[in-house]
């Protein structure tokens, strides 16, 4: 089912008058620490929405739900074990710290506790990934917009074959390009033809319908007509992809034109409004996202015909879906996910380095009125993430229930939505989804600005302008960092997941950058020295096993994406070089201290 003149108002609706709200707020703005940190008045209930919804964006909406798809309930480890208990801990730990310094960044509180160097190199760290992370975002916006739109072009099958054998013809010459549909009857492959107008149709030379749909296909009127390939299972599925290519017709609506679109929204408010615009506006799309995802999960299971067919339908997926039940995987599990990787990797390296390192995440605290309302903003989110895998993991399941043929898992959610639910209702969580969308990439944007501005710019171009000055260049950098955004977000099309896309990543430096975050919060003999040589010997630590596992002959790692296990071999090779090179070089002065450690309050304390 599309959206009709109905949902599209609503969605209009939604779109204008959230974008109106952040330009609004932007009249406000006057100085830099406006921009940035939104003048330190921002609420804790506020804080804790947008921290939800930052999180649950775009890579959730459309990355969880996709992974749930795949690999089932252990996704709900994430935020369970990801996020719920380490969002307490930064609370009264981590959290009060930084917004006591009066610090904007991470890295300028890095800057403080050890030296310029790691302060400089964990800026162009954190400023690389979240302009990349940009581009990820926003292509995710887009494959959503794209597909609840039914903008995407069409690929339909028909066939009597098994299903993994259909479903493997549609992952190579559909592809992620394309929505893929198995139809077995002849009206429906007419239906789809004249209404949808497929811009392909693949028929299988086994099947009985072959002929009277290819002689019902010669009566469309003019300008109606179907690209149409036969094949036989077996052939040389590359050789196929390569005649499907020759004959499909091109897209009307391409992914980059929506990629653009969304850029140009989520852009306007927040160049407009900065960290108020974000967190605002946040608040209203985690109200939109949270009730429209857990629409979609109880009337999902309801179509189904209730919990126990919708678990029924799962299992008679064979053994695709043995272990989509389990929360808990074996070390072996040729998924990306295995226990020890959940809790070695997620559960004590890259959990805590998002909530405690990530600037994304650490810049809405730090713009609170006071250290209570800083802490208070942690809590409030984690009793709001417990409810999360329900509202976003779940439905990624039954969207595998409904359709098994998805070739992009990516889309998953959004062909269930599209699909499931009915006129009017479709544009308010058309709204939902874009709620979270909107939210993840604006606050992306703002906090790349702000970090690129506050530590590289001020640090080393202009340091001593006004703070006007720094608004100026923060809305510069806005604008650049869309454009960026923009042109980088077609590359993410070339991962099979966008959420092991940006796991991956995100691997490559978090493990190094908790390890100097945890000594130099709880550890007063951490110098900076040691600091620097953990963070690059970490960085040369990840990014190596990285390198060999992906082109030795012989793979580090059993499974086929182990960012789980590299982010924990990382963090742990830092640390042990951090501590090293720390007792062999001078402590940092003790006043250098005072504010920075935890509960250290100088002389032998």
């Amino acid at each position: 089912m599309g959206l009709s003149i109905i949902d599209y108002i609503i969605v209009l609706i939604y779109l204008v008058g959230t974008v109106g709200y952040g330009v609004y707020l932007g009249r406000r703005i006057k100085t830099g620490h406006d921009y940035f940190l939104a003048g330190r008045k921002l609420p804790w209930w506020a804080i804790g929405m947008s921290l939800v919804v930052t999180d649950i964006g775009a890579i959730d909406i459309v990355g969880i739900a996709g992974s749930a798809y795949l690999y089932g309930i252990v996704m709900g480890n994430f935020d369970w074990l990801g996020s719920v208990p380490v969002m307490i801990i930064a609370a009264f730990i981590f959290i009060p710290i930084f917004w006591r310094t009066g610090v904007t960044t991470v890295p300028e509180w890095f800057g403080r506790r050890y030296n310029i160097a790691v302060r400089t190199t964990s800026a162009l760290i954190w400023g690389s990934f979240l302009a990349c992370n940009l581009g990820i975002m926003l292509y995710a916006t887009a494959v959503m917009l794209n597909v609840l739109l039914d903008l995407n072009p069409k690929t339909v099958i028909v066939s009597p074959a098994e299903t993994a054998a259909v479903t493997e013809v549609l992952n190579v010459v559909a592809g992620k390009k394309y929505d893929s549909v198995r139809l077995d009857t002849v009206d429906d492959t007419i239906t789809m033809a004249v209404e949808h107008r497929p811009n392909l149709l693949l028929i299988d030379e086994a099947s009985p319908l072959k002929d009277e749909i290819i002689g019902r296909l010669k009566d469309l009127p003019p300008g109606k007509e179907v690209p149409v390939v036969l094949f036989r299972m077996g052939e040389n599925l590359e050789q196929l992809a390569e005649r499907a290519a020759d004959v499909a017709r091109p897209p009307a609506w391409p992914l980059f034109y929506s990629i653009v679109l969304m850029g140009v929204a989520v852009g306007l408010y927040t160049y407009s409004g900065g960290l108020t615009a974000v967190v605002y506006t946040d608040v209203i799309q985690c109200i939109v996202m949270m009730l429209g995802c857990a629409f979609v999960l109880i009337y999902g299971i309801h179509r189904l015909g209730g919990f126990g067919e919708f678990v029924d339908l799962i299992h008679q997926l064979g053994d695709r879906t043995k272990d989509h039940f389990h929360l808990v995987l074996p070390a072996d599990t040729p998924t990306p996910y295995p226990w020890s990787g959940i809790f070695l990797g997620l559960g004590l390296v890259l959990a805590n380095a998002y909530w405690i390192g990530n600037q994304a995440i650490v810049q809405r605290s730090l713009g609170a009125r006071s250290e209570a309302e800083a802490k208070a903003s942690y809590v409030w989110g984690a009793i709001l993430k417990v409810f999360i895998p329900f509202i976003m993991v779940v439905p990624g399941m039954v969207a595998l229930a409904y359709n098994p043929y998805v070739a992009d898992a990516d889309k998953a959610m959004a062909t269930l939505v599209r699909d499931l639910l009915p006129t009017g209702v479709l544009g308010i969580f058309f709204a939902a989804f874009l709620a979270a969308l909107m939210s993840s990439v604006d606050s992306c944007l703002n906090s790349a600005a702000t970090l690129w501005t506050k530590d590289i710019y001020q640090r080393f171009f202009k340091p001593h302008a006004d703070d006007t000055h720094y608004l100026t260049v923060g809305r510069i950098l806005t604008f650049a960092f869309i454009v960026w955004a923009i042109l980088f977000a077609e590359f993410s099309a070339n991962f099979e997941s966008i959420y092991t896309l940006i796991q991956t990543l995100l691997t490559l430096f978090q493990g190094p950058s908790l390890a100097i975050i945890v000594l130099g919060v709880l550890w007063k003999r951490a110098t900076g020295i040691g600091a620097f040589v953990g963070l690059i010997g970490g960085l040369c630590c990840s990014s190596g096993m990285l390198f060999i596992n992906s082109y030795a002959s012989e793979p580090l790692f059993l499974i086929q994406d182990p960012f789980l296990y590299i982010a924990w071999w990382s963090f742990v090779f830092a640390v042990v070089l951090t501590v090293v090179v720390s007792l062999i070089t001078p402590m940092e002065p003790e006043e250098k201290l005072r504010g920075l450690v935890y509960r250290y309050k100088g002389g032998n304390a």
